[in-house]
């Protein structure tokens, strides 16, 4: 087991202990923000014929002055498919995406044109290849539709069903389930008593766990269950999820309450504690080749580690690669601590005209809730780190979920 690691060092811990997950398949319909397991290759042009790109008259013609006329040989309506070949001074009534016939050299839109009986003229000179989509201009056959470890959007589905794929193979969703041991947490929906809180965390890590393309398979508080009962509780937990997470318990000298109830179930520890603020007491264990993460029982702590250690995990779970990109960003406001370890402060990002910006927000201590309405960045305090001042440049660590 190694101890007290820098944020790096843990995250590469994690990426060699954690593989991704078995793919399954699922209709497209369900697939947008899954990542794909498999190689995907157009296996038809697209479009597979020329097509017209508008309303109007295919003509058999590529070039002709204003006014002349063609004689309308024919009315194509959506789906109709012609034999026929036009010939110079022909025109064929056609509609948006619809096959063009053979000899086809370019498409006027209705409006540029003056029909009378079975004449038309135009009222704007062609030229070559006018509102024509041709075959394969968008998709060729052979060409790449999308890649193993794509996370797929909405882009990717259109595309996807163009070419007839009903179901794709994607990762699976990690299952994740959550165990809180604090003996004063009770359900969100009770009304504490003195020495009570309500569970914050669990819902917190709902909410963190879906957007990071996971789903909670369960959860249990150590206040409903008895001392004897918290192993099976684990156990009970580990059967139904890929991944587990351990929030808060109390820490006496060198032995956290989670790395107890590990040791004491037999797991194997991976690493224990890293030098940051908040929530430096954190690990990962191997149970039952599971991954089990413990994080604080404080809120923002809580949400600290789990987007710096926990979502690395999921990622990799599903095929992705870490997340955790920094930028440089101007801070809009103040924050007057220094840095004794490692410390990573909540914050607000956004991009202007003048680059990158940050602002801290309010309620830094790691029992707070308020930092966390509106976070979307972690300033990066090295130990020793002075104060921030407004205008300082500091090293921002933007919190992506899988949706990028």
């Amino acid at each position: 087991m190694k101890n007290d690691l820098s944020i790096e060092e843990a995250q590469q811990l994690i990426l060699e202990t954690i593989g991704h997950l078995p793919s399954e398949r699922v209709s497209i319909m369900q697939a947008a923000g899954r990542v794909l397991a498999e190689e995907l290759l157009a296996d038809n042009n697209l479009p597979s014929a020329p097509q017209s790109a508008v309303d109007g008259f295919a003509l058999g013609d590529d070039r002709a002055p204003i006014n002349s006329c063609f004689s309308l040989k024919n009315h194509m309506l959506p789906g109709d498919f012609t034999q026929s070949i036009l010939s110079s001074k022909e025109a064929v009534k056609v509609v948006t995406g619809g096959d063009l016939p053979s000899g086809t050299l370019s498409v006027i839109m209705h409006e540029n044109t003056l029909v009378k009986g079975d004449t038309i003229s135009i009222l704007e000179e062609i030229k070559p290849g006018n509102n024509i989509k041709q075959a394969g201009e968008d998709y060729k056959q052979g060409e790449t539709l999308a890649n193993p470890k794509t996370l797929l959007t909405s882009g990717h589905i259109g595309l996807l069903a163009a070419f007839g794929h009903n179901e794709v193979s994607v990762y699976q969703r990690p299952r994740v389930a959550l165990l809180s041991l604090g003996k004063n947490i009770i359900p969100c929906s009770q009304t504490p008593k003195r020495g009570q809180t309500r569970d914050s965390n669990n819902p917190l890590l709902a909410a963190l766990i879906n957007q990071a393309g996971g789903s909670v398979a369960g959860y249990k508080l150590a206040s409903e269950l008895e001392d004897q009962d918290l192993l099976y509780g684990l156990d009970n937990l580990i059967s139904m999820a890929d991944l587990i997470i351990i929030t808060g318990g109390t820490y006496a000298e060198t032995q956290s309450e989670a790395q107890t109830l590990l040791e004491s179930a037999g797991a194997s520890i991976i690493y224990w504690g890293t030098d940051i603020q908040p929530g430096s007491h954190n690990g990962l264990a191997l149970y039952q080749s599971k991954p089990v993460f413990a994080l604080s029982g404080n809120p923002a702590a809580c949400a600290v580690g789990f987007n710096l250690f926990v979502v690395p995990a999921l990622r990799c779970m599903q095929g992705l690669s870490p997340p955790l990109k920094k930028v440089q960003a101007r801070c809009t406001n103040g924050f007057s601590k220094t840095a004794s370890s490692h410390r990573l402060v909540r914050g607000r990002v956004s991009y202007s005209s003048q680059g990158w910006e940050v602002t801290i927000l309010p309620g830094q201590k790691p029992s707070m809730l308020k930092s966390l309405i509106n976070c979307n960045a972690l300033i990066d305090m090295p130990a020793g780190h002075p104060p921030l001042e407004s205008g300082s440049e500091v090293t921002v660590i933007l919190l992506e979920t899988i949706c990028e």
